[in-house]
């Protein structure tokens, strides 16, 4: 028997010793592909994709943390995904270059801070093109927008974007003035005028406004005028969505089958909030194949409508899981993005009051003392995002891009030329990922504020202190015409560009415009000052309310965190004050 033993315990070690042969193997070829490119390369034992280090990180952080720093950079840091962020520009000082690629045994990464590149990964559709393997976890009910290729791609997007247009455009500016507004008087009225985390109110806000684009269904602020719960249910859609949203890291680790098995509230809660919005989606796709003549026929279709009659009546249809999947994803992407943006734009104007004074002002000349109802698609919003506004909105969408961090795959060879004009050919299958976060801190894609070393060091270096909206009235013809070298920084938004460059950006610029027009037209947006800091500062006002900006800057870095996309959710407490006017 103990010859037996011997025996099997000499063949498993063979067999690991052929396994890690094999895999250094393919990690000393891979390196080798790498080092064609003339970019940086570098070692890395780690894959985005790598399950058994997302599972042992908190394990093996310590440990790998003793090492030389020479045996661990830039890898160790670009593998700690869930802090891309925070990071910034670091893993690129790390690598001496804006662009770099880490060869490991599953494949090869390029991470890139580098605007040239960026631009050229983008616009390269269809050779280079989302790497729908790694997307494949937003497939909760099917295939969607998201996790496909070629021709699926091509259906997808009809059904998708059937029903973004002029009607459309038209509601979500007309909703999003009526939401806004009755969302500064629920502040006033029921919050004493205060709002401690302003991130919760503008995802909701941005909920109401989709949910009024997608279902045509108007969710009130003052819970008194809420509708009955439909038949059925348990609790309402503006409930359930969010809470299956902020809890999809749960729904994808738990195996569906034990989420309302397990005694703990968090699996009860996710597997209720999955449950009410599958089935919320499925009654409003039945409402309209159930009248599908009449929809067929209405002008101003809803969102829901429009993907729901393209899965049916197009060439390429789509099925029902399809449907419900691209109506869910297409809902995240804007309630989370819109959401986050809208956050970070009420909460820094508050932090920097002469950019809010100087915006005041222009909406003040553009719109004057019309009333809400007559503000215009057609005369007011291209103003308004041609100037200040529109510069706000791109600055904060640059600084806090919502996502970290972008994923991209050659599918077939390309060339790719950085900022200084350098070509790099790219073999196929090569993992591309755009670091959004690098690259709005890249000193080399723009020059920044100039901020004392010691007040930056003692904020945490916070993004927040960079904030500069003037660097986008250089523009002279629209995002990629500029004769500046804002040039390549105006193509970096959260939409992307090129072929996958999401359908609904012209639905989020204007929702975010007049989100930011209603609110600063009539109210303006301070810090609150506590008494505590006063007393601390023996009473001067002026040095209390710097105090209490730079706590808010930090805070913006040092409690940002990265989930689905970026967010402050700690207390930041603002007021909101009626304008006075002469």
């Amino acid at each position: 028997m103990a010859g037996i033993s011997s025996t099997i315990l000499a063949g498993l070690g063979c067999l690991v010793a052929l396994g890690l042969s094999l895999q250094v193997s393919k990690w000393r070829r891979n390196y080798r592909i790498a080092l064609s490119t003339g970019f940086p390369v570098f070692y890395s034992p780690i894959h985005i994709s790598s399950v058994w280090w997302m599972m042992l990180y908190p394990v093996l952080m310590p440990i790998l943390k003793l090492l030389p720093q020479s045996w661990t950079s830039p890898w160790l840091q670009i593998a700690q995904v869930w802090k891309i962020w925070k990071l910034g520009y670091e893993p690129f000082q790390e690598a001496g270059a804006d662009t770099f690629i880490l060869a490991t045994p599953s494949g090869n990464m390029l991470w890139s801070s580098d605007n040239a590149i960026v631009r050229d990964l983008f616009t390269q559709h269809p050779y280079v093109d989302a790497p729908v393997e790694f997307l494949k976890f937003w497939n909760v009910w099917g295939p969607t927008i998201a996790s496909v290729q070629g021709n699926e791609w091509k259906a997808h997007r009809r059904a998708v974007t059937a029903g973004f247009g002029p009607a459309m455009n038209r509601t979500v500016w007309e909703e999003t003035q009526h939401q806004t507004e009755t969302l500064a008087a629920h502040w006033i009225e029921n919050d004493n005028a205060v709002i401690p985390v302003i991130r919760y109110w503008t995802s909701r806000l941005a909920l109401h406004i989709i949910c009024s684009g997608f279902f045509g269904l108007r969710i009130e602020w003052d819970n008194r005028t809420a509708a009955p719960l439909p038949p059925g249910h348990q609790i309402a859609l503006d409930a359930a969505l969010p809470k299956f949203i902020e809890r999809l890291s749960v729904f994808f680790m738990v195996p569906q089958g034990l989420l309302g098995r397990l005694p703990w509230k968090k699996f009860r809660d996710t597997h209720l909030s999955f449950t009410e919005t599958t089935k919320y989606l499925e009654e409003f796709r039945a409402q309209v194949l159930n009248n599908i003549e009449a929809v067929t026929a209405k002008t101003n279709k809803t969102i829901l409508e429009s993907i729901v009659l393209s899965g049916v009546t197009s060439k390429d249809p789509l099925p029902k899981e399809s449907v419900l999947g691209d109506i869910f994803f297409t809902l995240l992407a804007g309630h989370e993005t819109t959401g986050g943006t809208l956050g970070f734009t009420y909460l820094l104007m508050a932090i920097y009051p002469e950019c809010q004074k100087r915006m005041q002002a222009e909406l003040d000349d553009q719109l004057g003392r019309r009333p809400v109802n007559q503000w215009t698609l057609e005369k007011d919003y291209p103003v308004l995002r041609q100037g200040y506004v529109g510069a706000i909105q791109k600055e904060i969408l640059y600084v806090f891009n919502p996502a970290s961090f972008i994923m991209r795959k050659a599918l077939a060879p390309v060339t790719l030329v950085d900022s200084h004009g350098g070509s790099h050919h790219i073999p196929e299958n090569t993992l591309t990922l755009i670091n959004n976060a690098g690259a709005a801190r890249n000193p080399n894609n723009w020059d920044r504020p100039k901020v004392p070393a010691e007040r930056s060091d003692t904020l945490s270096d916070s993004p927040a202190l960079n904030v500069n909206p003037d660097r986008w009235l250089e523009e002279v013809d629209g995002d990629d015409n500029s004769s500046s070298k804002n040039r390549d920084l105006a193509t970096w938004t959260a939409f992307g560009a090129g072929g996958r460059a999401c359908p609904g950006k012209e639905f989020a610029n204007i929702q975010l415009t007049s989100a930011m027009a209603t609110l600063f037209k009539f109210y303006s947006l301070e810090l609150v000052v506590e008494e505590k800091t006063r007393d601390e500062c023996s009473g001067d006002e002026k040095l209390a309310w710097e105090k209490t900006r730079d706590k808010a800057i930090k805070m913006m870095y040092d409690d940002m965190e990265a989930n689905i996309t970026i967010g402050v959710y700690k207390d930041i407490p603002i007021r909101i004050v009626k304008r006075t006017w002469s």
